[in-house]
Parts: C-alpha cells; sequence; structure tokens
C-alpha cells in the first residue's frame, strides 16, 4: 500500500528526530516499504533546503542498489553525450545521498555566465586559458586541497564546488563541465600519479595544472612530473582521457581512500560501480 502524503510528510518529519530508538524504528519501517514509497522520501528529503537528516541504514542500501543500476546505464550510454557530468554527479550522489545536486548544476550554470562576460572579445587561446584560471582560482578561489589530500571530500565534486578545494582530478572537471557549457576545448589529461588539463588547440597544445592554480605547464614540465612520480614517460601519457575512464580514475581514488580508513563497506560498493564502468 502506498504512503499518503501525510504519512510521507510525517516520516520525513521523524527523520529529523535525532533519537536513537526513532532511527531504529524508522529503519525497520523503511525496510519494509515498497520500492516506490522509497522513491518518494528520497525525492522529498533532496528537494528539502536545510533539512538535517541521517538516513537510516535502509534507505541507504535503497539508494545505492538504485544507484548501481544508475551507473550501469550510464556506462553503455551513448559516447556523444555529457558523460563527465553524469558520472561525476552519481559519484557525488553515492557519498551524499539526500543532497539535492541540482543546485550544483546551477552552480555551474552561473559561472558558466560569469565566465563568459570576461572572455567577451578574448579570442586568442592562451589568453582564454588565462583568464579562465584566473578566474576559478583567484577570484572563486578554486585551491589544491593540500593540507588533507586524502579527504573524501576532495573527491565529490558538490563538496568540490562548495569548499573550493579538491584533487587535481576533481579540479579538472569543474574547468571542464564549464568548458563543455561553453565550447572551450579544455581536456584531460590523466598523467601516472598527477591529473592535468591540455586545452586543445591546432599545434601545440597548452598544458595547465589545476591543483597548482591553474598554472601553465610545458609538455617538458609534464615529463618532468611524471618522472618525478617515479614513472618511465611515454608520449601518450598527454592524450585526452575519455569520460568513462576519468570517472573511473576518479572512483580508484575513493577506493583507495575507504579503504585507507577502514570503510570496507564502502571501499566494497565503490568497487562494485568500477567493474560496472570497466565494462562498459
Amino acid at each position: 500500500m502506498n504512503l499518503s502524503e501525510t504519512q510521507l510528510d510525517a516520516i520525513c518529519t521523524l527523520l529529523e528526530d535525532d533519537r536513537e530508538a526513532t532511527f531504529q524504528a524508522l529503519d525497520r519501517q523503511i525496510a519494509s516499504m515498497a520500492d516506490e514509497d522509497l522513491e518518494r522520501i528520497l525525492e522529498r528529503l533532496t528537494r528539502t533546503e536545510g533539512r538535517r537528516v541521517s538516513a537510516p541504514p535502509a534507505l541507504v542500501d535503497f539508494h545505492h542498489s538504485r544507484l548501481e543500476r544508475s551507473f550501469s546505464e550510464w556506462a553503455v550510454s551513448a559516447p556523444d553525450g555529457p558523460q563527465l557530468e553524469e558520472g561525476v554527479f552519481l559519484l557525488a550522489s553515492f557519498g551524499y545521498p539526500l543532497e539535492d545536486l541540482g543546485r550544483c548544476v546551477a552552480e555551474l550554470d552561473q559561472m558558466t555566465k560569469e565566465l563568459g562576460y570576461r572572455l567577451e572579445g578574448v579570442s586568442a587561446p592562451y589568453e582564454i586559458v588565462r583568464h579562465t584560471a584566473y578566474y576559478l582560482h583567484e577570484e572563486l578561489g578554486f585551491k589544491g586541497g593540500r593540507t588533507e589530500y586524502y579527504d573524501p571530500d576532495n573527491c565529490y565534486l558538490n563538496r568540490v564546488l562548495d569548499r573550493r578545494e579538491g584533487m587535481p582530478i576533481s579540479l579538472a572537471a569543474v574547468y571542464m563541465l564549464i568548458g563543455r557549457r561553453m565550447d572551450l576545448p579544455f581536456r584531460g589529461v590523466g598523467m601516472p600519479g598527477h591529473f592535468i588539463l591540455k586545452y586543445e588547440v591546432p599545434g601545440t597544445p597548452i598544458y595547465l595544472d589545476p591543483f597548482d592554480g591553474g598554472k601553465v605547464v610545458s609538455a617538458d614540465e609534464c615529463t618532468d612530473i611524471v618522472r618525478g612520480m617515479g614513472y618511465h614517460f611515454d608520449p601518450r601519457f598527454l592524450n585526452e582521457t575519455p569520460d568513462l575512464r576519468i570517472v573511473e580514475r576518479m572512483l580508484n581514488n575513493l577506493i583507495g581512500i575507504y579503504h585507507r580508513e577502514g570503510d570496507e563497506e564502502r571501499s566494497s560498493r565503490l568497487v562494485r560501480y568500477r567493474e560496472i564502468i570497466q565494462r562498459g
């Protein structure tokens, strides 16, 4: 039997109750609900601003099962679709199942609009790169998460947007998602041990390091970075990294972080998502 709107409101309100007995009772009740009602509860919670809720295990388990299906569908989606954006927000939904990620899309849209004003009349590739880096790092304050590099929040794009801090790959994703909105050819480059960007132009691409304030780096400096990580350099390391592989690399980062923290439940779930992507 489906929940009435009154029952739905009551459950969502009770989820704000931090008493353990209430939490456990709700978990048992939610575990017996139909999928349709669980979908409605999640939808209601994610679109209610300011709500402080701890999701019961049964609701989290349902969300993760749904997320696994979403990853499967995403992994086989058309290659010319918005794979990166969908993928990074699926990953963010894993870490923050009750968060409305639509606000992140709106923020990226607004950032695109503001950057567009700053690029009016600018056509030279190097100047586009310089203005973009200045806007993101100097005006908005995006920076590399050096103090606590292995904080999971450095991987989840919603938290990167909130905190203006992240790993190289998540900061690069901000560039790419804005760039795609503006038809700016920012491409991800997954070198061993470090993720950078290149601005794809005829002749010589412009390489930049989003973790270092958008600093422009030469191909020789990229070689030095790779060798400094203990790897032999191969020119193919500077090829564009496909969207599926970018999200897979982000998954690898999170798997390693949670494994290091001893959180094998999260790590194992993410391994499952990685297996789905590797088949895609």
